[in-house]
């Protein structure tokens, strides 16, 4: 088969879809319009023919001489034919003939489905009126459609002019598209056709080694310039193609293993210089890994302990490791840093590569294990040691004293209920972060204010001993959230009981709760206990809701309580995706805030 030129291909087929689609688009569109027009026009003449129906009813039964003349004179007004029809067919009126001389219409298609109870239409010509005519019937007794039928029409000539003269708009409208479509046919054609010759002078200069630009055709059925660039192309393009994929896998590879790395990577050239760096050392430093390529270490991370560690790798051939301790960000971090000869591929020396372990987070744990520690044996060892120490002088004879033997068994039975209390506590937030891990916390839509009406039934008995007033304040009564009900109940009780115990005798706790927010910024459900107590200091407030933590530890054992309360009440508001805050002045009181999203996440 001989090959056409490109240009040949192209521009005589597009021309050719162009014309045919909006050929077939206006057709569709003409006959969709004209469809539209008549069944509109259909349903205008079936409502004046169910707007006649009752006069010609009332006049077919009391006045039938004067039907013939309601006919025409209705007719003439509204500009259309009235036809009264018997049931056998007979015309009994007709607002534009002479019933008397016309046929039986009793074949009429519109007349014969006006028989059978629905309503009929027809599109025809009439040899009366020498026009198309759309004629419309409906029964006169819709429950008896066999005593007569009112047939209306109306000369279609008007919509037959406007159908004409859309077709007329819309095929001037297809040449002059067609006229424009041709213009860009041929201007896309030879836009798409001009390169491709430019191509072919490109081909020796592929041959020749020349590989900036890879062509591959592997087509048999192609245009003349095609076919000719194929043969000097196609052997060399494959093996190109082959190797050029080979080597993008394995640099995406790599690409993909650098950035996936959790440990940061730098790689430093021995001008010191940033050749690579991965996503997690520039999230490290919180610099833009694209933008730093190429320049200066110095430059980029201004840290000297960094620089004089990249000093001492790039002077040395052997691998390095040290722990540096950095201020970033006015933040202190912990790094485990490793330095390793980096070579280029001929084993030449060309700088260092880094990589960094971030253990900030491993030492802030352990830190914070070492003072969980240290506060849990503090806080079981001072009941233990109250235990021991008792029970001691009681074995070295006070048991026989009645009275003094009664008061160490009080004393040890209160540090038992205090170990009991500490343990419970230690239990219930090992729950509480195992639950809020394994994601297994169930949030249902509960009412706000019965929870709170348990926390004050729970600590009424201790508020009453100090003659304290709880006040609930809930606004309004229906508030609901998606809370797990019993760890709710569990943190307001802890809110409750610390308030309690601070608070001066004849004084009052208000607790409310409100909706606030909108649909836009979120709503949200605030809980407030508030109380007259002592207040807390600013130097406390940040550590409050730590493990164990005390602003009066005297004061604190003294009440009874474990250290561990506010910490429950953090992460109960943690697993609900809600926050908890203090207010307080010194002398004055404290508040603390418990919020919670209204809407589940």
């Amino acid at each position: 088969m001989k090959n056409i030129r490109f240009f040949w291909k192209i521009f005589p087929a597009a021309l050719i879809i162009i014309i045919l689609s909006f050929s077939a688009a206006s057709w569709y569109g003409t006959r969709t319009i004209q469809s539209f027009q008549y069944q509109e026009m259909q349903r205008d003449i079936e409502h004046r023919a169910l707007l006649l129906r009752p006069h010609i009813n009332l006049l077919l039964q009391t006045d039938r001489p004067h039907l013939q003349e309601f006919c025409r004179q209705t007719g003439r007004v509204a500009l259309t034919r009235i036809t009264v029809i018997a049931g056998d067919g007979t015309v009994l009126a007709d607002s534009n003939e002479n019933p008397g001389q016309m046929d039986n219409h009793r074949t009429r298609p519109e007349i014969q489905t006006a028989f059978d109870g629905q309503t009929g239409a027809s599109l025809r010509f009439s040899k009366t009126l020498s026009q198309n005519m759309l004629y419309v019937a409906i029964p006169l007794q819709n429950n008896r459609p066999n005593e007569g039928i009112l047939r209306l029409s109306v000369s279609a000539r008007a919509l037959d002019a406007v159908i004409s003269s859309i077709r007329q708009k819309l095929l001037l409208g297809v040449l002059f598209i067609a006229f424009m479509a041709a213009g860009l046919s041929y201007y896309l054609s030879r836009r798409i056709s001009r390169p491709l010759e430019d191509m072919k002078q490109g081909a020796e200069r592929l041959a020749g080694g020349d590989t900036d630009h890879l062509i591959i055709i592997q087509d048999a059925r192609v245009p003349k310039e095609m076919a000719e660039l194929s043969h000097s192309l196609n052997n060399m393009a494959e093996q190109l193609n082959g190797r050029i994929k080979i080597i993008s896998q394995q640099r995406n590879e790599l690409e993909a293993v650098f950035s996936s790395m959790t440990e940061g990577v730098l790689a430093i050239a021995s001008n010191h210089t940033i050749i690579r760096i991965n996503r997690a050392a520039a999230e490290l430093f919180n610099i833009d890994r694209h933008a730093v390529k190429g320049m200066v270490f110095e430059g980029v991370i201004r840290n000297q302990v960094l620089q004089k560690f990249l000093n001492t790798s790039l002077e040395t051939q052997d691998t390095i490791a040290k722990d540096l301790g950095l201020m970033e960000n006015g933040q202190k971090m912990s790094l485990r840093a490793h330095a390793h000869p980096l070579y280029d591929g001929e084993d030449n020396r060309m700088g260092s590569l880094f990589v960094l372990n971030n253990l900030t987070r491993i030492n802030r744990l352990e830190n914070i294990r070492q003072d969980f520690v240290a506060n849990v044996s503090h806080e079981l060892k001072t009941p233990i040691t109250a235990i021991r120490g008792y029970v001691e002088t009681l074995l070295d004879g006070a048991i026989n004293d009645h009275n003094s033997a009664t008061d160490f068994l009080q004393i040890i039975h209160k540090q038992g209920v205090r170990l009991d209390a500490i343990v419970d506590d230690l239990l219930t937030l090992a729950r509480i972060e195992d639950t809020a891990e394994k994601e297994e916390i169930e949030l249902q839509q509960e009412l706000i204010c019965p929870i709170l009406e348990v926390a004050l039934q729970t600590c009424l008995v201790n508020a009453e001993k100090k003659n304290i007033r709880i006040n609930i304040n809930c606004k309004p009564e229906e508030i609901m959230a998606p809370v797990n009900r019993p760890m709710l109940e569990q943190a307001i009780i802890n809110l409750l009981t610390n308030a309690v115990s601070y608070s001066p005798e004849n004084s009052q706790i208000q607790m409310t709760a409100e909706q606030q927010g909108n649909s836009a910024t979120g709503k949200y459900v605030h809980i407030r206990v508030q109380d007259e107590g002592p207040g807390i200091d600013i130097e406390h407030q940040k550590r409050i809701f730590e493990r164990f933590y005390r602003c009066d530890k005297a004061r604190s054992r003294e009440s009874g309580g474990t250290g561990l309360g506010l910490s429950i009440v953090k992460h109960i508001a943690d697993c609900h995706n809600g926050t908890v805050e203090l207010q307080s002045q010194t002398g004055i009181g404290s508040t603390f805030s418990l919020t919670l999203p209204v809407i589940m996440k």
